[in-house]
């Protein structure tokens, strides 16, 4: 076989590899679904709470977090936990639990407002939130992943 016939037919083998290749690349493609639900959680940045320090005259830490979902649920239960960053590890130095027993109707907002820590001193610390939550959607029991603050913030407030 002369040059030109070999490269022609390593030309023509490597077309037919990549061309099937892409067509099981595409076919992988296919079989992705979307989630189920459209569910989610959103959690607030933690923030000196002002309606605790007006109600209880304390400074405290407070994270709020809501839930939504496109389907209606059942004995949903709603976390929320604030947390410190330390020097070597992170705390969790306060946590708040909603639990709703019943019928929840779909797209209805859920809101958690109860996870809060009293500071002990204004030292300067920083703090971020984790929410989770699970329910019964469909007859069967689901579990969302953990969701964290956009931000970690600083706040004179220690725990």
């Amino acid at each position: 076989m002369t040059n030109h016939l070999k490269s022609r037919y390593l030309i023509h083998l490597l077309i037919t590899v990549l061309i099937g290749t892409f067509s099981s690349f595409n076919q992988a493609l296919a079989v992705v679904t979307p989630p189920a639900t459209k569910c989610n959680i959103r959690v607030d940045d933690p923030h000196i709470s002002k309606y605790i320090l007006r109600k209880r005259g304390v400074l405290a830490v407070k994270v709020n977090a809501r839930s939504t979902c496109d389907k209606a649920m059942r004995n949903l239960e709603l976390n929320v936990e604030i947390y410190k960053v330390g020097l070597f590890r992170d705390y969790r130095v306060g946590k708040g639990e909603v639990q709703i027993q019943g019928l929840i109707y779909a797209n209805k907002v859920i809101k958690n407002e109860k996870a809060n820590t009293e500071c002990i001193n204004q030292k300067s610390s920083r703090y971020y939130g984790i929410a989770y939550a699970s329910a019964i959607i469909d007859g069967q029991p689901r579990k969302t992943l953990k969701v964290t603050s956009a931000k970690t913030i600083t706040l004179e407030c220690g725990t």
